[in-house]
């Protein structure tokens, strides 16, 4: 949950505020411009994307020097080459205001851009008098998954977090304990699955606060820090992408000239099962997970691991609601809350935020519910 101040709370939950989006154009650490108005803001945030935080919106310029903000080269205010824009909404109800932060993005991409000119009465020449851009973001991952290794690479630190920190150039918010890096560890190509290999042992994923710093989400789920009960729908979905019936764990042999360490475990059995027992195909097929550990050093390790690991990928962790409330700034992916089921007649369970949309006047949480 975003830290915002109680009278904030109250207010959302009373109802009856007003939100507006503003924005301050960032590079390298100078505001450019700020107090942007923003127009047709569209964000959101999935658990499950490497580049967790995406959005758009219009910025509405209307200068009295007569500038156009439409960018035609790199360096220009509002192209996409390094500018950063940090996006908030303000909440106001009577007197009481207070302004929260969303997130802080990186430009993406100019799809749109247009200029609204006059002809100067005087020297009859167009004269800019208003001009629009449209916006797409992205968070700060994009721009660490743009920085590939150019050869693999090993960590320079023994810190989980200073690593961490070196691999993106963030600054970071240590959320869990830090731990020993082991040596063996090699990346490849993308620094971001280079972080879920410095995260994982830790049973963390990486993760942004609203200002851009580096953090983890354990992947345990933590205490509720509230309540859902005011919603508009909330549908059940169910999905079998993420239900797995095949485990593939593959380790690192100490000895190169030794054989591949792997180790395969199946579902033979019921539902899930990956064949039928005359060796046919059965009606869900086959749905392999991969995991891969340096750490894994011999094959009794990988097989023992592959087992522990089969019977938590291939429960039904792909059922979801999809709530629809209010806007509401404060949701942010992994927080837990207790959720009061209008359409059951008041029932509680526990959910996790997998996912967060903000699109008019309405906010959309996708959550995962604890089985």
């Amino acid at each position: 949950m975003r830290d915002v101040s109680q009278n904030l709370r109250d207010v959302l939950e009373d109802g009856g505020y007003n939100v507006s989006w503003v924005a301050d154009l960032i590079y390298d650490d100078v505001p450019r411009a700020q107090n942007l108005l923003i127009d047709k803001p569209q964000f959101s945030w999935d658990a499950g994307a490497k580049i967790q935080g995406k959005g758009s919106c219009t910025i509405l310029w209307d200068d009295i020097f007569e500038q156009s903000i439409v960018p035609r080269e790199i360096g220009d205010l509002f192209s996409p080459f390094g500018a950063e824009l940090q996006v908030d909404v303000i909440i106001s109800a009577g007197e009481f205001q207070e302004r929260v932060s969303m997130g802080r993005f990186v430009l993406d991409s100019v799809p749109s851009a247009v200029e609204y000119a006059i002809q100067h009465r005087l020297a009859g020449l167009p004269v800019v008098v208003e001009s629009t851009v449209r916006l797409d973001l992205s968070d700060y991952f994009l721009r660490v998954s743009r920085d590939s290794f150019a050869f693999p690479a090993s960590p320079q630190s023994t810190s989980m977090w200073d690593e961490a920190q070196r691999l993106t150039g963030l600054p970071v918010f240590r959320s869990i304990p830090d731990r020993t890096l082991p040596t063996a560890i090699t990346y490849d190509e993308d620094r971001l699955d280079a972080l879920e290999k410095v995260f994982g042992p830790s049973n963390a994923w990486p993760a942004l606060t609203p200002s851009g710093a580096l953090t983890a989400m354990a992947k345990e789920w933590p205490e509720p820090i509230g309540r859902i009960e005011r919603v508009l729908e909330a549908p059940v979905e169910m999905r079998s992408e993420n239900v797995y019936n095949r485990v593939v764990v593959e380790g690192k042999n100490p000895d190169p000239s030794g054989p591949v360490l792997r180790a395969v475990e199946e579902i033979t059995d019921g539902f899930l099962r990956v064949r039928n027992r005359d060796g046919s195909r059965s009606p869900f097929g086959g749905n392999t997970y991969e995991y891969q550990s340096n750490m894994l050093d011999t094959q009794q390790a990988c097989r023992a691991y592959a087992q522990e690991l089969l019977p938590q990928v291939s429960r039904i962790r792909s059922v979801t609601r999809r709530l629809v409330e209010p806007f509401n700034p404060l949701r942010e992916l992994g927080d837990v809350y207790v959720f009061v089921d209008p359409t059951r007649g008041g029932e509680e369970s526990l959910v996790r935020v997998r996912g967060v949309e903000h699109n008019g006047a309405e906010t959309v949480v996708v959550v995962e519910v604890k089985s």
